[in-house]
């Protein structure tokens, strides 16, 4: 075959890849949705027969070849053609070390796991889930082995998520937070204190707040033809196509905040998938750089824009509409200072933006302790809580809001938590770029996003994953990662409350 008939060749395999990762994408998702409660077992038994098929399909000798002659043929690829070649090379690489069987075991592991601990979670029984998870953290540990044997499995898992990243460069990161940010939390906790907030847990209808959800996106410009909102036990964003975007939130008749900023989270994710360049739809360039990168939008859209002064007076006369009964006492700027205010509290997703990082390092000390062999499975509980007493001077009442609350471990995905931290840094370093040429604030006060949606679709959401999360950062901000800006971001905003 010549260049051109080869790169035809890895066309047609994309959009079978793409086929597969869609039918089982829609799976997935209508398994955490609408999927009735005893279908998981059927559920995950299909998936696991896709997986394989999907594995024989592009783990082959013949698949191998193809990739390495476009690879030898770089010279007369385009840019784009060639970082396909590079991710598939580096996918071919990753998935061709674990056996088949395995990575079907796997994948319907994933599915009875997930199953597992949302019923864990009603229930508050951490037993019941503690088996799925020990086998969890053995496959991960064995498939880390497999790839690269020569690196510790921790790393290997966090390279995943983070391209480039390693525990090293994750502890710096943290180093610098506990310097900057952490030695301020107590003594802004403590002042902040006597902040109202009482009216946050009145009782919202939920239809209400369902309605509220659309009001948020359509604010945002997000189009009602592109995507959907379901509910689920955790919220969570599936990026299919640029004009196939779901994700879902969680409504609680007496925790309005936390529907209305997992929205605003959600939403984030969500446009990054819309805002993809067409030309990367069905191609393994669409989706994000990194899944901290993906969380730099997640958490713009919910924290920088959503928990600002302007934007919620701009949507407080909404709200104080939509939920006359429960606001009419209350004002915007009460409001605003509610959903800002610093506590130390339980949940993560309900964390405000100054006390987040320390939910995060929870996480990742205690992962790196599970593949570090420093910690069994039955002691997480116990480890969860004092480690929640150390950073945070709480104890969770119960494993539901404790070691039981985030739906990761569940679904397999170790290694993720330090993404939502890093995904902080990178949006406040995105938005001190942003500000350079925008009017953000004034921009945010007139509930206009038209300019701030179009600048982060062109430096970033367009891109997909056509570049590295350091090549990102370093093509849009002008200069490396520097977490400094969300040091001084925290800093600022906490102090003025």
């Amino acid at each position: 075959m010549n260049t051109q008939e080869m790169l035809q060749k890895l066309t047609e395999l994309e959009q079978i890849q793409y086929a597969y990762q869609y039918v089982m994408g829609v799976t997935n998702f209508d398994g955490n949705t609408a999927a009735p409660k005893n279908s998981y077992q059927a559920r995950g038994q299909a998936m696991a027969i896709l997986s394989g098929e999907t594995y024989k399909k592009f783990i082959n000798d013949d698949v191998k070849e193809l990739l390495y002659n476009l690879k030898d043929k770089k010279d007369k690829l385009d840019f784009i053609s060639n970082r396909k070649v590079e991710e598939y090379i580096e996918n071919f690489e990753k998935i061709s070390k674990i056996p088949m069987k395995e990575f079907m075991e796997f994948t319907k592991l994933r599915n009875e796991s997930n199953h597992a601990w949302e019923q864990a979670k009603t229930n508050d029984d951490f037993e019941s889930f503690a088996p799925y998870l020990t086998k969890i953290i053995e496959f991960n540990k064995r498939f880390a082995n497999y790839r690269k044997p020569d690196k510790k499995a921790y790393d290997v898992l966090l390279d995943d998520f983070e391209k480039g990243m390693e525990m090293d460069d994750i502890d710096k990161f943290f180093k610098q937070l506990k310097k900057d940010v952490v030695p301020n939390i107590k003594e802004v906790v403590k002042k902040s204190a006597s902040i109202r907030d009482d009216f946050l847990n009145r009782s919202f209808p939920i239809n209400k707040q369902k309605e509220l959800s659309y009001i948020l996106t359509d604010l945002l410009k997000m189009n009602r033809d592109d995507y959907i909102i379901a509910e689920s036990e955790h919220p969570f964003t599936m990026g299919l196509h640029n004009n196939d975007v779901r994700f879902t939130t969680h409504y609680y008749k007496d925790m309005i905040a936390s529907s209305f900023y997992s929205t605003m989270h959600e939403a984030g994710h969500a446009i990054y998938g819309l805002n993809n360049d067409i030309k990367l739809n069905t191609t393994i360039l669409s989706g994000g750089a990194s899944n901290g990168i993906h969380e730099s939008q997640s958490r713009f859209y919910e924290n920088l824009i959503g928990r600002s002064k302007e934007f919620i007076q701009y949507i407080f006369p909404t709200m104080k509409k939509l939920f006359s009964d429960q606001l009419g006492d209350v004002t915007a700027n009460e409001f605003y200072l509610a959903v800002n205010k610093p506590k130390t509290s339980l949940i993560r997703i309900e964390a405000d933006e100054l006390t987040y990082s320390l939910h995060i390092m929870v996480r990742y000390e205690i992962e790196r302790m599970m593949f570090e062999g420093e910690v069994e499975v039955k002691d997480l509980p116990a480890i969860w809580n004092k480690k929640y007493e150390e950073y945070l001077g709480i104890t969770p009442p119960n494993n539901t809001k404790g070691v039981l609350q985030d739906v990761h471990w569940g679904f397999g995905m170790m290694g993720y938590f330090p993404s939502y931290a890093l995904g902080s840094a990178y949006a406040s370093q995105f938005l001190a770029k942003m500000k350079e040429t925008l009017d953000f604030d004034s921009e945010v006060a007139k509930g206009d996003f038209t300019k701030i949606n179009l600048w982060l679709k062109e430096n970033i959401q367009t891109h997909g994953a056509i570049y590295t999360p350091k090549q990102l950062i370093k093509k849009t901000c002008g200069e490396e990662f520097n977490p400094s800006y969300y040091s001084n971001y925290l800093n600022s905003k906490f102090k003025s409350l």
